[in-house]
């Protein structure tokens, strides 16, 4: 009998250990979260960037950083993949401490997202496989990936239509893949591949101002990159912007 007693106490006791232990480490878990930086980029929405809005920014619990971000509507292409998306411009010192960014040249330096190249497709509509994409990324600055900007195409492509109505003949007679084949592709280089689950490629803001530029496109902030300690207070920072 006190064998028997001896023994749930001990059973009760190693119970106890382990709720005591679980509690601790489920604990140390979430004053890390509460530590850690995160990094969002969010979309303004109907919001102005502006002072007021800084102001206001400013009041994000757990703020450390806000980066205006600029959107420059793009189809980019990866041999017989393409995709249309936006290069974002911003400022490379939130990726990359004291960056320099003189001099960077008319080619887009891209820092890719692990998943920036999901929903490309080929010529014959069928979307691209995860390990493709990987094998892409791997490739890092060796690989030859090309874009056009979205503004010009569309110009060129009214202009053509234009032309063809004129000259009697059908565009549903074309093959859909005529007008790809037909846009002026440049070339890009990839700079880094951005760790984490980010489907977005950024540029920097100065070569974004470039391309804007180019196109006549006003430069307008559309986005923010935001820098937040704590997921907590991450989550209360999405709620602001949705």
């Amino acid at each position: 009998m006190r064998k028997k007693k001896i023994d749930s106490f001990i059973c009760f006791l190693f119970l106890l250990i382990s709720l005591v232990l679980f509690f601790f480490l489920r604990l140390t878990y979430e004053m890390q979260k509460e530590k850690q930086q995160y990094t969002a980029l969010f979309s303004l929405g109907n919001l102005s960037y502006d002072q007021d809005f800084l102001k206001n920014a400013t009041k994000i619990k757990g703020l450390q950083e806000i980066w205006p971000v600029v959107e420059v509507p793009v189809t980019i292409k990866i041999e017989d993949y393409t995709k249309t998306t936006v290069f974002n411009g911003i400022d490379p010192d939130a990726f990359t401490e004291n960056s320099r960014q003189d001099n960077l040249g008319n080619t887009p330096l891209l820092l890719l997202g692990s998943n920036s190249l999901e929903n490309m497709k080929d010529s014959n509509g069928h979307a691209i496989s995860k390990k493709q994409q990987n094998t892409y990324l791997k490739m890092g600055e060796e690989l030859a990936i090309t874009y056009t900007l979205d503004s010009i195409r569309s110009s060129k492509s009214s202009a053509e239509n234009s032309s063809s109505i004129y000259s009697g003949s059908s565009m549903a007679m074309n093959n859909p893949g005529d007008n790809i084949s037909s846009v002026s592709w440049l070339p890009c280089k990839v700079a880094a591949v951005l760790p984490g689950e980010n489907d977005q490629i950024y540029i920097p803001l100065s070569q974004a101002r470039a391309l804007c530029s180019e196109t006549g496109t006003p430069l307008t902030v559309t986005k923010v990159l935001l820098k937040i300690k704590g997921k907590d207070s991450l989550e209360s920072a999405r709620q602001l912007f949705e």
